[in-house]
């Protein structure tokens, strides 16, 4: 995806907005008529309320539109009863709703459908859209309707979106080795950082992958790539497929390639080169002391600053790795579509039309750097380049500059907010940081497409449900039993294919390959 700013000015959506109260009932009085009630997350743990805040405040300013908020803690375990009330806020904000939820919901008249008043009242989300058809497919259910309005980014490097390999660069250099862009490249850094002491202290202590044990789905999400089944981007892999070379969707767990991906995964396993407590035994705050210590080789990841602060800059992105032929390598990135329901208008709305107006300013290039920086003099400056920075209040807060900005602006922290969010680099920038340098060009090694989650329909929803969970656990189970080396994949492979047929993949591939048809064909 390309750049996508120089959108329509957020100032007509902003006019706009200020006359929305017009027309309203005369037994109405005026507070109501320019008064919206929405719902969202509880995040006054680390926010002040959303009434207080900077940004909710200035945003009054600009529009006359007030807003009545209601913060939800533990927001999965409350949904519903939510929804089961007699009356619901006008609109859900920054909350999370599945595909499947805002089908059900919508065709039960719980959430309003948005499709027809997108272009002429969300005039700055109508540009993306036509700019990128894919925000339309995504948002777009089965039933034809749109019934929330997206979080969405044109960089495929931002938003957490993008997976890459994060290697220690100290080692690199005292043992005088490039960084990888194989994976033969990448076993034998491997396999020297483990070797040769390269953090110098006479133990054999270093690890070459190594995270905390929940985490070594990244590592394979790299591998999956550099076998080639990165072909509809990060969204797909995660959902269990890839598109081949035909235009056919194909069930990676059961493929070939993974075969050779787990292959490979199981070799660096047994020689040592991927930490023994790959699945079990390490907590994150181990991990991030043992780091301290520089015993950490590799870890993969959709940002540097996972690690921790104190060494994140000891390590180098690598973004894009080849399998071991020098080909297949792209960028492990999602769709622009962070999230489908970042703004949903319930049944009780008397207004849509206003509503989707005041958050339409938000996908616009001003409304964006709104919701990000805020306001020039007050929680920004600009740097001797003229780049947004912000100010030392924000910089020195004792808990990192992004929560720093969180006491200020609300589209910071946390994610799924119903807005174009900024790029990584401009982030990064603001933060007082050095954007990360890339030396594999990485925008120029996109996948073939990149596709959001696929529509289902109520009856393909009931049967994946179902389907999915028991796959996704027996493959759970298998993967750690063939890295491990407690199946071998050559004399267990058939009867694990076996299995998965029994748990129902050809029906499973049957539903995806229509649900691709679908999206494809529209």
């Amino acid at each position: 995806m390309k750049k996508r700013y120089g959108m329509l000015l957020g100032a007509v959506a902003v006019s706009a907005v200020v006359a929305v109260g017009c027309g309203a009932k005369s037994s109405e009085t005026k507070e109501d008529s320019n008064t919206i009630a929405l719902l969202t997350q509880d995040h006054t743990d680390v926010h002040p309320k959303n009434e207080d805040l900077w940004m909710w405040k200035e945003y009054q300013k600009k529009t006359g539109v007030k807003v009545k908020w209601e913060a939800v803690k533990d927001w999965d375990q409350k949904k519903q009863l939510v929804l089961a009330r007699k009356q619901l806020p006008d609109a859900f904000y920054q909350t999370i709703w599945s595909n499947d939820e805002l089908a059900k919901y919508g065709k039960q008249g719980l959430f309003q459908p948005l499709e027809k008043l997108i272009p002429k009242y969300a005039p700055n989300l109508n540009k993306l859209m036509q700019k990128d058809p894919s925000i339309k497919k995504a948002l777009t259910t089965t039933d034809g309707h749109i019934y929330g309005l997206p979080y969405t980014s044109d960089d495929p490097l931002g938003g957490g979106r993008a997976y890459r390999l994060y290697v220690n660069k100290k080692w690199l250099d005292k043992l005088g080795l490039k960084k990888p862009t194989n994976t033969v490249e990448l076993e034998n850094v491997l396999q020297q950082f483990v070797t040769k002491d390269p953090n110098g202290n006479g133990k054999a202590d270093e690890q070459g992958f190594y995270m905390d044990s929940s985490k070594f789905g990244s590592l394979e999400l790299i591998v999956k790539a550099a076998y080639g089944m990165n072909t509809a981007g990060r969204t797909a892999m995660e959902n269990g497929f890839y598109i081949d070379d035909s235009d056919q969707l194909q069930y990676m767990y059961s493929d070939a390639k993974m075969k050779a991906a787990w292959k490979y995964l199981a070799d660096l396993y047994q020689k040592g080169l991927i930490a023994k407590t790959a699945f079990a035994g390490v907590d994150f705050d181990k991990w991030v002391a043992d780091a301290g210590k520089d015993v950490v080789g590799c870890y993969a990841w959709v940002g540097p600053d996972y690690i921790g602060p104190t060494v994140q800059n000891n390590y180098v992105p690598i973004s894009v790795v080849n399998g071991p032929d020098g080909k297949n390598g792209a960028l492990i990135t999602q769709s622009s579509i962070m999230g489908t329901s970042a703004f949903v208008i319930t049944k009780d709305a008397k207004d849509p039309k206003k509503l989707l107006r005041w958050v339409d300013y938000f996908y616009s290039k001003e409304g964006s750097e709104f919701a990000f920086y805020g306001k020039e003099g007050v929680t920004y400056k600009l740097n001797d380049k003229g780049q947004k920075v912000y100010v030392d209040k924000i910089l020195k807060n004792p808990k990192g500059p992004q929560l720093g900005a969180y006491q200020y602006v609300d589209n910071v922290y946390a994610g799924f907010f119903p807005y174009l969010e900024q790029s990584d680099a401009n982030k990064q920038i603001a933060y007082g940081r050095q954007p990360e340098q890339f030396t594999d060009d990485p925008l120029n090694h996109l996948p073939k497409q990149i596709l959001p989650s696929l529509q289902a329909t109520p009856d393909e929803s009931a049967k994946l449900s179902i389907i999915q969970t028991d796959l996704d656990n027996y493959v759970s189970q298998a993967r750690v039993k063939f890295v491990t080396g407690k199946w071998s994949l050559d004399k267990n492979w058939s009867a694990y294919i076996t299995q998965l047929k029994k748990i129902g993949l050809d029906q499973w591939l049957k539903i995806r390959r229509d649900q691709y048809k679908r999206y494809t064909a529209e």
